[in-house]
C-alpha cells in the first residue's frame, strides 16, 4: 500500500505537470494571438498567419523576431521560386520570347534573394543602443525589401505574350513570393514603429 506521503507526492507531481502544461498552452496561445494581431496590419493576412504561426514559440511575441522570421520564410520561398522557374526552362517547348522571359525572371528573383539576405544580415546585427545607427539599418532593410518586392513584380513583366500555361505556372510561385515580401515589409515597418515609441 502507498503511504500518505507517497500519495501527496503523486498528487503534487500531477498538479505541477498540469500547471506546466497549462502555462505552456497559454504562452503558445498568447504568441499565436500576437501573430494574428500583427498579420492584421499586412495586405495578405491569411498567408501571413499561415506562414508564421508554426514559428509562434520562436517569435515569442517579439517584433524583431517576427520581422526576421518573416524575412527568413520569404527568403526560403524566393529560393524555391527561383529554382522552380529555372526548371521551367529545362522542360523545353518554350518559344524564344518565353525562354528570355524565364531567364530574366530568374535573374530578378536572384536579386530579390540577395536583397532579402542583406536585410536578414542587417537585422541580426542591429544595435538598439545607437539610435542613429538603428534608424539607418532599418531604413536600409526597408529599402532592400521594397526592392525585392519590385524585383518580384518585374519578373512577370516579360510574360505578356507567353502561353497561358507557362505564365500561370510562373505566376503561381512568383505571386506568392511577392505577397510574402509585402507582408514582411509591413511587419518590418511595424517593428520600426514599435522602436520609435521607446524612450
Amino acid at each position: 500500500m502507498k503511504t500518505l506521503s507517497q500519495i501527496k507526492i503523486f498528487f503534487l507531481s500531477i498538479a505541477i505537470l498540469f500547471f506546466i502544461t497549462s502555462s505552456s498552452t497559454y504562452s503558445n496561445q498568447t504568441n499565436l494571438d500576437y501573430i494574428k494581431t500583427s498579420c492584421n496590419l499586412t495586405l495578405y493576412k491569411d498567408l501571413c498567419y499561415i506562414s508564421l504561426s508554426p514559428y509562434a514559440s520562436t517569435i515569442d511575441s517579439n517584433p524583431r523576431k517576427l520581422a526576421v522570421t518573416a524575412l527568413n520564410i520569404t527568403l526560403y520561398a524566393a529560393k524555391s521560386a527561383a529554382k522552380f522557374v529555372k526548371n521551367v526552362s529545362h522542360g523545353g517547348g518554350l518559344t524564344h520570347l518565353e525562354a528570355a522571359a524565364v531567364a530574366d525572371c530568374v535573374e530578378e528573383i536572384g536579386d530579390s534573394v540577395s536583397e532579402l539576405q542583406d536585410s536578414i544580415r542587417e537585422l541580426d546585427s542591429i544595435n538598439y543602443k545607437d539610435s542613429a545607427k538603428f534608424e539607418m539599418v532599418l531604413s536600409d532593410v526597408e529599402t532592400w525589401v521594397s526592392a525585392a518586392l519590385t524585383d518580384d513584380d518585374t519578373c512577370m513583366d516579360g510574360f505578356g505574350r507567353a502561353k497561358a500555361v507557362v505564365k500561370d505556372l510562373v505566376r503561381r510561385h512568383v505571386v506568392k513570393v511577392a505577397r510574402m515580401t509585402s507582408n514582411a515589409l509591413a511587419l518590418i515597418n511595424m517593428y520600426a514603429s514599435t522602436q520609435e515609441k521607446l524612450p
